[in-house]
């Protein structure tokens, strides 16, 4: 695990609405939101077309991204909100098509929070994808999103989640001639409430891949 002590573990955003983040929040598409992202980092945010920042595209559009590249239509593909459904971070794969795992919270008449992960398969809906905790009073702290995001559990396979992504993909390429550094990036854990959850997860993958080599006794490439 990176070392906790490098991270505001007890950061808790104010609020998933009601601010400037939550109008680019549920941008679905994986590519659309990191030109918005670049965009915002380097001041160009006013040079993006109308279409970038909407939370879908419409089928001609995602029909002409398609067209050009499978992967520009990663998270395209994702449910529709609920009423006042934001996401509030996501997992995005390095596959052919950028597959996308989208981490969801939506309040009740009450105030009270309510999460889900969805994705593209349709596997919430499914009944096959759980998640703890369910809901809470207030939105998560940084360290409870980690655990959130590390428990989530899809069919009978439970543990810990990003790394079991790369493990899953690390083994079913391996007659492909996957490489184990290949997928050190290859889960990518964003979102636009917590800025630190990429880096920490980049500190995760590290890890990963250094006990995998030992596991496996492999050299490290330099």
């Amino acid at each position: 695990m990176p070392n906790s002590k490098d991270f505001q573990w007890d950061f808790r955003p104010e609020t998933y609405w009601d601010n400037a983040l939550s109008g680019l929040a549920n941008i679905k598409g994986e590519q659309r939101r990191r030109m918005v992202e670049g965009a915002l980092r380097t001041g160009k945010f006013e040079l993006l077309p109308p279409s970038f920042l909407s939370d879908d595209l419409s089928h001609d559009e995602r029909r002409f991204r398609g067209a050009m590249h499978p992967t520009l239509l990663g998270g395209e593909f994702l449910p529709e909100y609920l009423s006042d459904e934001v996401e509030i971070a996501r997992l995005s794969l390095d596959t052919t098509t950028w597959d996308v795992y989208q981490v969801r919270a939506q309040t009740d008449a009450d105030g009270r929070i309510h999460y889900r992960v969805v994705d593209e398969d349709e596997s919430w809906e499914n009944g096959l994808i759980r998640v703890s905790p369910e809901s809470s009073e207030k939105p998560l702290t940084f360290g409870e999103m980690v655990s959130f995001i590390d428990n989530i559990e899809i069919g009978d396979w439970e543990g810990n989640f990003t790394n079991g992504l790369r493990d899953e993909y690390y083994f079913l390429g391996k007659k492909f001639g996957e490489k184990l550094e290949e997928l050190i990036n290859f889960v990518r854990v964003s979102s636009l409430y917590y800025t630190e959850l990429e880096s920490w997860y980049d500190a995760e993958a590290l890890e990963w891949y250094s006990a995998r080599l030992a596991e496996f006794g492999l050299e490290k490439l330099d």
